[in-house]
């Protein structure tokens, strides 16, 4: 079966912090960089979007001071900067967010969605975590409707949802299509902390390759 192109940069491009490239790591083991080719993904997103009646609904994945975006519905958009994503604070507190009316948030009136074309008036999100509590990204929906409902509705579907997908980007059949991307991804960190001597980090990246090796059907080398 062909490989699927992952979502965020090469390993080796640019300084990679400890923190980011442990939260690199695992979001290689979670198998949530090869989203967009797989039917499942989108179906679930396409089902969260008809069950909550929002055009838009998608999952962000955060690395490299960007939002990318693996699965979206009803907007052509592959990343965003981090500074100008409404999932931002989801991800970095691990909060569930609802937004009835976004304009009327003084934090997010001004935002380019928000206050652009784009014309968000509604947006909820639940925050995606990984091994070791890595922050992944969210599994989010967004409306340019006010809607009052979201306070009640919005993050128990958006809960199921994420589990869902969690599940299926960890299952055995997912992480084989993904594999050696995976592998490779994690030698790649490993030969990174390697070099600047960080035996912790190697250590934690290690432990990760050993968790998600039995899934990809790949051996490290």
């Amino acid at each position: 079966m062909a490989e699927t192109a992952v979502t965020i940069p090469d390993t080796d491009e640019g300084p990679l912090s400890s923190e980011d490239a442990l939260r690199r790591a695992a979001l290689f083991a979670s198998g949530l960089l090869a989203l967009r080719e797989s039917p499942r993904f989108n179906d679930l997103v396409q089902d969260l979007s008809r069950t909550m009646d929002v055009p838009i609904a998608g999952v962000s994945v955060v690395d490299s001071g960007f939002c990318w975006l693996p699965v979206l519905h009803g907007v052509d958009l592959d990343s965003i900067p981090l500074s100008e994503s409404l999932c931002a604070g989801v991800v970095e507190t691990q909060i569930p967010m609802t937004e009835t009316d976004l304009p009327a948030n003084p934090k997010f009136a001004d935002n380019r969605f928000v206050a652009g074309p784009l014309a968000l008036r509604a947006y909820a999100a639940v925050p995606m975590c990984g091994v070791q509590g890595a922050k992944l990204g969210s599994v989010f929906i967004a409306d340019q409707r006010v809607r009052p409902d979201f306070a009640n509705r919005a993050i128990p579907q958006l809960e199921r949802t994420t589990v869902r997908i969690l599940e299926e980007a960890s299952s055995p059949h997912h992480m084989r299509r993904v594999g050696r991307t995976t592998v490779e991804g994690l030698e790649s960190l490993i030969r990174r902390a390697t070099r600047n001597g960080d035996d912790a980090l190697v250590t934690a990246i290690d432990r990760v390759m050993r968790d998600v090796l039995p899934l990809t059907g790949m051996r490290g080398n």
